[in-house]
């Protein structure tokens, strides 16, 4: 497959901004002052996840990597994504700065943006370039349905840290049950990922990783032991298509993981 240069500017405008990026996290994680973090401790609600949780975020640069790299052999990149990823790098990284930087309100809002953004994309993706080929689906189609669900899940938690955060006495009653609808409200989008997005097992699996990390994270009762029920039923609906698939392939039928 030979190196493509055409729309060359937006290719590198991409790689800039992809390093970029990663630069950025890779310093507000490992080499900046500890407290200014993606996954700051100060910035606490009770459906914060575990630390661990924010290794998705590892998961999820490798992948927009490999779409990086892949944009050069294929015009689908440009099709599909053009300069809106440089519209979502910037927000994201803006969204960073105001999250470390203590704005919880700000970084909320700006998220909104971040993700509207990311959906655009995640859209197109979905309904006017569907993948036909084994890298379109693994470096296309995969970085953006781990981005989609990620920034999702990091609306809901930056939510709850800017409007309902830690207190020092422990949660209200009326804290617990809006946690636990929020939590409800984050598995209930499987239905989305599963059933009206072609069968996304990768966006889905983000949602019960979350699940599982505020499990690990919290220790009120109610919200501890619902999180690990949500979280396990989110990851066996997410097996729903592939069950299908194996017998679809039975039946001459198929069902699509990524869309």
């Amino acid at each position: 497959m030979p190196i493509s240069f055409e729309h060359w500017p937006s290719k590198v405008a991409n790689v800039l901004v992809y390093v970029t990026l990663l630069s950025g996290n890779l310093y507000s994680t490992f080499g900046g002052p500890e407290q200014d973090t993606p996954d700051d401790s100060k910035h606490q609600s009770y459906i914060s996840p575990a630390a661990f949780t924010f290794l998705i975020w590892t998961l999820v640069y490798f992948m927009l990597g490999g779409m990086i790299v892949y944009q050069w052999f294929s015009n689908k990149v440009h099709q599909a994504v053009g300069w809106h990823f440089v519209i979502v790098s910037v927000l994201n990284a803006i969204w960073l700065a105001l999250w470390t930087g203590d704005h919880e309100i700000l970084a909320f809002i700006t998220l909104i943006f971040t993700s509207g953004a990311v959906s655009f994309v995640y859209y197109r993706l979905k309904e006017l370039h569907a993948a036909e080929t084994i890298p379109e689906t693994l470096f296309l189609h995969l970085p953006f349905s781990l981005y989609h669900a990620w920034i999702f899940v990091l609306l809901v938690v930056n939510g709850f840290a800017a409007f309902s955060p830690v207190k020092e006495d422990g949660p209200s009653t009326f804290q617990v049950i809006i946690a636990i609808a929020g939590l409800a409200f984050v598995a209930s989008t499987v239905v989305g990922y599963i059933e009206y997005k072609k069968g996304d097992v990768a966006g889905a699996l983000v949602l019960a990783w979350y699940l599982f990390g505020v499990f690990a994270q919290q220790e009120e009762t109610y919200i501890h032991w619902s999180s690990l029920g949500l979280g396990i039923a989110v990851a066996v609906y997410t097996l729903k298509p592939i069950v299908f698939g194996l017998f679809g392939r039975r039946t001459g039928e198929s069902a699509p993981l990524l869309g």
